[in-house]
């Protein structure tokens, strides 16, 4: 694994690449860095060139503009440039699925296809709260204690008593360093002033697999769906007893379905 560095015209971009073949880029949510995917992109390199990117306000990628989706797609595109890719794979967690989307309806030809997992097509009530919370976690919380304290939310309980010691190095990984703390609070209040995709999303060419978790307190597994059902080349999964770290709850079944879906094999492309 290489780490990058280097300026875009919004500011700096950083992150990690490794393996070798089609690109695949990996995009957190709220606060969280590069450090997010812990062994996700070694395993995933043996197929793929893994790309994580740390989102504007944390980590390296710290300064330039204000953070806005809008301007966290033009990052990627910016990226896609430096790396020299004309297109590639996108993976979207959360708010990192957002950012995916964003991508795709602004620069379509970028993007070949994504997984978008544990995140909405636009604001809701729901999310409104569920955004508002976590803002007030950032806020008051001691940085080191963030990411235990969120916990609670990012698994769901039959995960959390199969495997609690897997939670508790989840807790490490969505720990805050104090110099993101603002980053992260900006990155909340972008999301704050809401989105509505569902009516762009319907002419969107980029083949896509979406997942929710059935039991996500965060992103509703009802606004997740919202973006399957716009989007014309789709494919949606829902996974049984599942909070919102969906890809670690679902196991191998949906890590293989995931790695299938993004080293599809030649001509196997839903577009037509």
């Amino acid at each position: 694994m290489v780490d990058f560095s280097f300026s875009g015209p919004r500011g700096p971009i950083t992150g990690t690449k490794s393996g070798s073949g089609p690109c695949l880029i990996l995009l957190a949510g709220i606060g969280s860095t590069h450090r997010l995917w812990g062994e996700f992109p070694a395993h995933l390199s043996r197929n793929l060139t893994v790309v994580t990117i740390n989102n504007r306000g944390v980590g390296g990628s710290r300064g330039g503009d204000a953070f806005t989706i809008d301007g966290a797609a033009e990052d990627i595109v910016t990226l896609l440039d430096h790396l020299k890719q004309e297109s590639a794979r996108v993976l979207g967690a959360s708010m990192g699925g957002l950012i995916a989307l964003r991508t795709a309806l602004k620069a379509p030809e970028r993007i070949d296809r994504m997984v978008v997992l544990s995140s909405a097509a636009r604001m809701t009530s729901h999310g409104r709260r569920s955004i508002g919370l976590l803002r007030t976690m950032l806020i008051h919380l001691p940085p080191e204690e963030f990411g235990r304290n969120l916990m609670t939310l990012a698994f769901a309980p039959p995960f959390q008593t199969r495997l609690p010691s897997f939670v508790d190095q989840a807790g490490d990984l969505f720990g805050l360093d104090p110099a993101d703390v603002p980053g992260a609070i900006a990155q909340a209040e972008a999301m704050l002033e809401g989105w509505d995709d569902r009516s762009a999303l319907r002419s969107l060419p980029v083949p896509a697999l979406v997942i929710a978790g059935e039991r996500d307190p965060i992103v509703a597994m009802e606004d997740t769906r919202e973006i399957a059902v716009a989007l014309p080349f789709s494919e949606f999964i829902q996974v049984p007893d599942a909070g919102h770290s969906v890809l670690a709850e679902g196991g191998r079944t949906v890590f293989d379905r995931v790695l299938s879906f993004l080293r599809p094999a030649a001509g196997n492309d839903q577009r037509r």
